[in-house]
């Protein structure tokens, strides 16, 4: 662990980028650590993970599509707290509307939820106990869509880790999910969060 810290600082502090108050955390977890404080190098560290992981939420939240013209956006919501719960990964969600009618696009990727969920798309059967739900491809992508009175949602798994959600609810017509599904760079969704 005491040449792993140096090491991560020498080669953040390479980089212009990152020279800016996240290196100074990690600067000054290493001290704390060298000097045996390891609370206080833990707190600073923590610090440090908290500030980049907003650094990659924001990243992240260019993945979800503007909105279609008439609609109107709202802010993209980060729940990763609650994927650590269930053993880790990445969700990301942002709601649109346009009158009554309103679409959620959610983005999961690299938790073991989405391994399962996966395991459901893949099975027909499993897909056949559920008279609301069909099979459904986009792009070479399986995936399940699903119809409910005022609701209709299309899950998409990409690569096998990462699940793409578009649902629409009151929607006038429902092809407006293709729609924004044809907004969104599927290719740069999977190399932002594959690991």
């Amino acid at each position: 662990m005491k040449t792993t810290l140096p090491l991560i600082a020498a080669l953040l502090l390479a980089s212009p980028a990152f020279a800016d108050k996240v290196t100074e955390q990690i600067e000054l977890g290493i001290e704390a650590y060298n000097d045996k404080d390891y609370q206080a190098a833990i707190d600073e560290l923590q610090y440090a993970i908290s500030q980049i992981q907003s650094k990659l939420d924001k990243d992240n939240a260019q993945l979800l599509p503007e909105p279609l013209e008439g609609w109107k956006a709202e802010d993209v919501e980060h729940n990763n707290a609650a994927m650590a719960m269930m053993g880790g990964g990445t969700h990301m969600s942002k709601r649109y509307r346009k009158g009554r009618e309103s679409v959620e696009i959610s983005i999961s990727a690299n938790s073991p939820m989405v391994t399962g969920l996966g395991a459901m798309i893949n099975n027909p059967m499993l897909l056949r106990s559920d008279p609301n739900a069909e099979p459904f491809r986009y792009q070479r992508n399986k995936g399940i869509k699903r119809k409910e009175r005022n609701s209709v949602e299309i899950t998409l798994m990409l690569a096998g880790q990462i699940l793409l959600q578009v649902k629409g609810q009151n929607l006038s017509d429902e092809a407006v999910l293709e729609e924004f599904l044809a907004a969104m760079d599927l290719k740069a969704i999977k190399l932002a969060l594959l690991q």
